[in-house]
């Protein structure tokens, strides 16, 4: 039974390895393209705290579950961009009457964790299996972000320290400190920092969010159409029906 315990013990030691380089994330995938984001922010010094959790439709829609800490309060609940034009709001966040604003965030911080992680590893996350570190600084250039709802820019210099490695089959997890200079009144430059810590899982699942879910207890918001303030849907409307107002109004002659 030794002698068995031990051969047994060997073939593990021997199959983990090969176990953990196991991998399903194509080689041409880049770091903008995972089905799901989990990121942590903190606004070092300013206590601002969020978790964000992004699950991106094949559809094109984005999901946003949201959970910000401040010192005035606590926000809660779920954004959900359909096809760029028009954002549905539940929970906290849609007590808002302007829903575009609390997508805002959330969106420009999402595409700057892409941006940093495309300029640190170029490769792609394929690339990704063991701890690499990540290094990047930048003196004169100025790093601009748009998102499509809202564009930042932050100042140079600024700097990127981090890590990154894949943390299971499909999966990527990042740990980012990002520095930049931030001018304040009378010719005075501070430095801001942001610290992320989040993954992405590039495995495609279910979509939270089925095209019949009722949108009944959701706010609804068209940008598009240039509204300012979210209101009840019309009754009855679903998910399904809202993704084919949104495709006619990008292709009226359909």
């Amino acid at each position: 039974m030794k002698q068995r315990g031990k051969k047994v013990g060997l073939l593990l030691a021997l199959l983990l390895p090969m176990l953990a380089v196991s991998d399903t994330v194509p080689a041409g995938k880049r770091w903008h393209e995972p089905f799901v984001t989990l990121l942590n922010v903190e606004f070092v010094d300013t206590g601002f705290n969020a978790r964000w959790e992004y699950f991106h439709c094949g559809c094109g829609d984005i999901l946003v579950r949201v959970e910000q800490s401040a010192p005035d309060g606590v926000l809660s609940g779920e954004l959900l961009l359909v096809d760029g034009q028009a954002i549905a709001g539940r929970g906290m966040v849609a007590l808002s009457a302007d829903l575009e604003p609390m997508l805002q965030a959330p969106s420009i911080m999402m595409h700057l964790a892409f941006v940093l992680m495309e300029r640190a590893v170029p490769e792609g996350p394929a690339s990704v299996s063991e701890r690499v570190s990540l290094e990047l600084d930048e003196s004169e250039l100025p790093l601009e972000i748009n998102s499509g709802l809202a564009t930042g820019s932050f100042p140079a210099p600024w700097s990127l320290r981090g890590e990154a490695w894949a943390s299971g089959d499909g999966q990527r997890r990042f740990e980012l400190q990002f520095e930049f200079s931030n001018p304040a009144l009378e010719g005075e430059v501070s430095t801001q920092r942001f610290n992320f810590t989040g993954g992405q899982d590039y495995r495609r699942d279910s979509f939270p969010l089925t095209g019949a879910t009722p949108l009944e207890g959701w706010k609804l918001q068209w940008i598009s159409k240039g509204e300012t303030a979210a209101s009840d849907p019309e009754p009855g409307l679903t998910l399904e029906q809202l993704r084919a107002q949104a495709l006619a109004l990008s292709n009226p002659e359909v």
